[in-house]
Parts: C-alpha cells; sequence; structure tokens
C-alpha cells in the first residue's frame, strides 16, 4: 500500500503535463501505475487507487490462519487474483492503442523463482494481466506463483526493490527516482502480521530468508549512492522520497489511510514542480520507481 505514494506523484505529473519519458521502470504494487501512466489513463489510475484497494474483496483478513499456515493456496490475504481479474481488466482495462501508442519504453520487475533472480517484462506484452499478477505477487501473501513466458515468478521486491543495475544498462543521462521509504530509513522490520505470512510460506523456500535481508542491504547501499549522486551530479538524479513514514506500511483496509498516503505523493510532486521541470530539461530522460 505504500505504492499508493508513488501513484500520487504520478497522478501529479500528469497534471502537471509532465509525462515525456523515455523509460520508466517499476517494481511491485507500482507496475500498475506505471502502466496507467504511459497509457494516460489517470482517472482510472486514481479510481483504483481511492476506492478499489481498501476492500475485502482484496485484502481478506479472514484468510490469515489458512495463509499463515500455508494450507491452502485458494485462500490468499492479498487476493491478487481478483485485483487483476476483477478491477484492472474489467472494471478499469488498459487502453492497449494509448500503451503502444506513448514511446516510453516501460519495463516491469518480477522475481523468476526457478533462476532466483530478476527478470523482466515489457508493457508491449501480450498478456499484461498476467505480468501485474507476477509482479504483486507477494510470497505469503499470495499463495502461489505465476507463470509468465513459461516463468514461475513472485513479487520483484523479494530480489531487488531498486534495481539500479538495470537502469545504467540504457542510454540515459538523467533519472527521477521515486521511493516510499524516507530516505535514511532503517531497514523494513515486519510486524506481527507480516511475521506470520512470510515465515510459514518461507519455510517451504528457506533461501528467501537470506535473500531477503541481502535485498534489504542492497536496497541501503543504492540509495546510499544515489543520494551520494545527487550531490555529486545534481543534474543527474533527482530522488522523490518521503519526509516521514507513510501512513501505511504494508497492507491496509483504512481507507483514510491509504488516501492520506497518495495525497503526500501528489502534494510533494506539486510542491516539487519548478524542480522536476528545470531537472528534466536534458535530451533523455528515465523515469524509475
Amino acid at each position: 500500500m505504500r505504492a499508493g505514494y508513488v501513484a500520487g506523484g504520478l497522478m501529479a505529473l500528469m497534471d502537471a503535463g509532465i509525462n515525456a519519458f523515455d523509460y520508466g521502470l517499476a517494481v511491485s504494487a507500482s507496475v500498475p501505475s506505471l502502466a496507467y501512466f504511459k497509457a494516460g489513463q489517470r482517472r482510472d489510475m486514481e479510481r483504483v487507487w481511492r476506492h478499489e484497494l481498501n476492500t475485502a474483496y482484496l485484502v481478506q483478513y479472514k484468510n490469515y490462519p489458512a495463509a499463515s499456515l500455508a494450507l491452502s493456496e485458494d485462500r490468499p490475504i492479498l487476493n491478487i487474483d481478483y485485483l487483476v481479474d476483477e478491477v484492472f481488466r474489467k472494471k478499469y482495462p488498459l487502453s492497449r492503442h494509448r500503451l503502444q501508442n506513448n514511446p516510453m519504453q516501460a519495463f516491469f520487475a518480477a522475481t523468476d523463482l526457478k533462476q532466483r533472480k530478476l527478470t523482466f517484462f515489457s508493457a508491449d506484452h501480450t498478456d499484461i494481466y498476467s505480468v501485474f499478477k507476477a509482479a504483486m505477487a507477494v510470497p505469503g501473501c499470495y499463495l502461489s506463483t505465476v507463470c509468465v513466458d513459461q516463468q514461475e515468478c513472485v513479487d520483484g521486491g523479494l530480489i531487488n526493490f531498486l534495481p539500479l543495475d538495470q537502469l545504467v544498462r540504457l542510454p540515459v543521462d538523467r533519472i527521477l527516482v521515486f521511493l516510499t521509504r524516507p530516505l535514511g530509513a532503517e531497514h523494513f522490520l515486519p510486524g506481527l502480521l507480516e511475521k506470520g505470512l512470510f515465515y510459514r510460506f518461507f519455510a517451504k523456500n528457506d533461501w528467501m530468508f537470506e535473500q531477503l535481508q541481502e535485498t534489504e542491504q542492497n536496497y541501503a547501499q543504492t540509495v546510499r549512492m544515489l543520494q551520494a549522486q545527487c550531490e555529486q551530479q545534481p543534474d543527474r538524479v533527482k530522488i522523490i522520497a518521503p519526509e516521514n513514514r507513510l501512513p501505511v506500511r504494508f497492507i491496509s483496509r483504512n481507507k483514510k489511510r491509504i488516501n492520506r498516503t497518495i495525497d503526500i505523493g501528489y502534494e510533494q510532486v506539486r510542491e516539487q514542480e519548478d524542480e522536476i521541470r528545470e531537472f528534466l530539461q536534458g535530451q533523455i530522460c528515465l523515469w524509475q520507481i
């Protein structure tokens, strides 16, 4: 739910007419937001975030016992199938025409479980909704993998929250980064709910424990490197991050907190609108979540 901050920031960029990016890269819950941004479907993005994510159809606390004990793959606490099939596919479908007409190349991250590495799918993928499921299949909250192009996938955040190595391969001269944690924030510490979900599920995949620790360390190192670049080359990297911990941390049905998280991202980008415009005056720009 912290990705609501990014969604709010994207809506602010769209309202300001700041949308001419060459590349975009998104991880986890920001994947659909990047897709709606590329398609120019700002109204649909807001409706999804403000009205569809705080329901018992998506966040099913009643399934916590079954999910935490890994008793059934049919009773997840986070019903990604409902979100993708009912909300994204049926209620607010993406315009393939708009996606294809926007020249920005968009990449969506997921974890290839067999290879234990990050994999990237294009916004031009013929089954964009399966890509959504794969990118958001949080281990423990969603109790199975998602097959895309013969790869068994889960949420890309398991391997890397901030895959800067993928970005440096692209011909870019400026990078605008959205983070959902304050700069200098401590490592993510799961609460009781998350612990119950994660550890039972990870017991079947014991390598994930060590991987999550490594992922957190890599994230902290990458953020420090980006901060150093901001100081040394302010015309190359700009970071947009919340000043304080966001009202929502992980999953929630609290509509007020989710909406406040969205508003914080929106307000922060609008406040920095002139700075962002000035920063993006280079010939090639990259936007990354």
